[in-house]
């Protein structure tokens, strides 16, 4: 190997390493410092609810109002949202980014019409996806940033923390 194709490979692993770990420290800054708000899964065909060792998740929220849904696929939406008892809810749906002072999490519009915020899947490990499929209620606590962007902090199956070690 010459010595260019080696600094050329030296480099390209260099700038995958800094990519990973930018991408860790972003979602690690969102989980430590963001705003935590509890979402209410919305219900999902059972057929697909599973697909290997993770969980589809809806979310009551991704529904676009009337409003935004002839934008076109891929288009940003912000859902300011709202406490309603236990669980945040979407009182307002905007292109625009709201205020600093609003709490909002930002969705893109996808193929089906819903919004997707990057958290529509959770990993499980086998045969524990039982248990998430014959809950009777699934709440998912995200942290939000100060971009809107979420991260996923726990599951709460009817009431309780999800135990990923459980059978």
């Amino acid at each position: 190997m010459t010595r260019v194709a080696g600094l050329l490979f030296f480099a390209v692993v260099l700038a995958q390493v800094v990519g990973l770990v930018a991408f860790a420290g972003v979602r690690q800054v969102a989980l430590s410092g963001g705003h935590e708000v509890t979402l209410q899964t919305a219900p999902v065909d059972p057929r697909s609810l599973f697909q290997g060792d993770y969980a589809i998740l809806d979310y009551e929220i991704a529904e676009v109002s009337s409003r935004l849904a002839d934008n076109p696929t891929g288009a940003t939406v912000y859902v300011v949202l709202a406490e309603c008892g236990d669980v945040w809810c979407a009182s307002m749906h905007t292109r625009s980014k709201p205020e600093s002072a609003d709490v909002y999490i930002r969705g893109v519009i996808n193929v089906d019409g819903r919004l997707d915020f990057g958290i529509g899947t959770y990993f499980v490990p086998e045969g524990t996806g039982h248990i998430i499929e014959s809950a009777q209620d699934v709440k998912v606590v995200v942290s939000l940033d100060d971009r809107g962007q979420a991260v996923i902090k726990r599951v709460l199956v009817d009431g309780e923390p999800f135990d990923r070690d459980a059978n």
